[in-house]
């Protein structure tokens, strides 16, 4: 068995993360940012969350600073992809 090299959170990945406050589970498609629909949860790097997971691995845990104010910590449960 070839050793498989880790995903990332990059274009084309779907990323499924935990809030570390409540427990629950989101799963977001990382893509540009002209293909980005907020409300279908289809994120670029130009977003909050986007840019605190971008290039992470399984496993990292995140925090996301919203521009409004308060924080929110995640760790990144799995990634496949698109």
């Amino acid at each position: 068995m070839e050793n498989q090299p880790k995903l990332k959170c990059i274009y084309g990945n779907t990323v499924e993360l935990k809030n570390l406050s409540t427990g629950d589970i989101s799963k977001y498609d990382l893509v540009t940012f002209t293909d980005e629909v907020l409300s279908q949860n289809k994120i670029s790097n130009y977003t909050p969350l986007g840019r605190a997971i971008w290039a992470k691995h399984e496993g990292d845990e995140v925090t996301v600073e919203h521009p409004e104010g308060g924080i929110q910590q995640f760790k990144i449960e799995k990634i496949s992809n698109t």
